[in-house]
């Protein structure tokens, strides 16, 4: 890595509120219900009891009641517990980044579960047994509306509380105080960022898995069988170019080259309005690999360092770098070209 001879920048770190507290709370209120009407009712439920639903809402397998209990209970805590694991703790989201999004979409998730398990308790009230029974529609049809509107009051309340993405004179100033020497010629910051393991081993995995299933499920039927070559396509160009990444800053601007060679994304000094080295997670922008959302435009291969350009014109960029030295580096590099170079274009 060649870097210029201007100090580079710290790395910022802002620490935005985490999910637990909500989903929390979320997980355990419809937790509580699960349990609870299946205690007050169990003396009005046949015997099995309806486990599962078909998708026009009639039963079509049935267990126990504790099966019933146990599995939904699990379902709950499961897809409760998942929505703060996978967005961690977040690092400086801006208000229009995707962790809002996260937030309500699993809370929401978690009221609609809730909701149809009670429905299907509700169908099944009285009933001589379990097997045909249907969900009762008007209680499945008010939570569904519960779970959308707390899902959208729960985005709202993550981004309230979120601090804003754009940087603040103050917060801009020791970035351009680092640029004001200008950039040498010839110079060059390069990091390259390979993504996680276990994520290169899943698309692995599918990418062997779906040939065999090709041919075992779908080589009586040519339909089934083409159907999913552009999937098997998908999953390798993903592969070579989603999951690891080579990050260029030098006079040029800023480019990322998926797999080390397709150039995906450029922004040109021109275009740079102030760029920022800071901790970037997944979940602000929505998960791994070339990323679009209200965050801006996003090359996030992990949780670690990373680089956000804020354009001139339009939404943001950011890069996931390979420590935060190269963040540092590049945010001073992209704010000295920015200084002493003016408007330019973007690509």
């Amino acid at each position: 890595m060649n870097a210029s001879s201007n100090p580079p920048p710290a790395l910022t770190r802002a620490r935005a509120p985490r999910l637990w507290p909500l989903s929390l709370a979320t997980t355990g209120v419809v937790l509580a219900l699960h349990l609870g009407t299946t205690l007050l009712w169990r003396g009005r439920l046949p015997d099995p009891v309806a486990t599962h639903w078909g998708g026009s809402g009639v039963a079509d397998g049935t267990g126990s009641l504790t099966t019933h209990v146990l599995l939904g209970a699990f379902t709950i805590v499961l897809i409760g517990i998942l929505i703060p694991v996978s967005a961690g703790t977040v690092s400086g989201a801006g208000n229009r980044s995707g962790v809002p999004l996260l937030a309500g979409f699993g809370n929401g998730l978690v009221v609609g579960l809730g909701a149809m398990f009670i429905s299907g308790l509700v169908g099944q009230l009285d009933a001589e047994q379990a097997l045909g029974t249907r969900m009762d529609g008007w209680v499945l049809i008010g939570g569904l509306i519960m779970a959308l509107c707390w899902g959208l009051a729960s985005a709202f309340l993550v981004r309230a509380a979120l601090p804003s993405r754009s940087l603040s004179p103050e917060a801009a100033a020791p970035y351009a105080a680092a640029g004001t020497a200008g950039v040498a010629p010839g110079t060059v910051i390069s990091s390259t960022v390979r993504g996680p393991v276990w994520l290169l081993a899943l698309i692995g995995v599918l990418a062997l898995a779906m040939p065999v299933l090709a041919f075992t499920v779908g080589r009586d039927n040519p339909v089934v069988f083409w159907s999913m070559v552009p999937g098997l396509v998908i999953l390798v160009v993903a592969g070579l170019t989603c999951l690891a990444g080579r990050v260029v800053a030098d006079e040029q601007g800023i480019r990322v080259y998926g797999g080390g060679f397709l150039k995906m994304l450029h922004v040109r000094p021109g275009d740079i309005a102030v760029a920022e080295g800071r901790e970037i997670t997944p979940a602000e922008f929505g998960g791994w690999g070339l990323r679009v959302s209200g965050a801006g435009v996003a090359f996030i291969i992990g949780t670690g360092p990373g680089v956000i350009v804020n354009r001139a014109r339009g939404g943001a960029r950011i890069y996931s770098v390979a420590s935060t030295e190269d963040a540092a580096a590049i945010a001073g590099l992209l704010n000295s070209l920015a200084i002493n170079q003016g408007t330019g274009s973007s690509t």
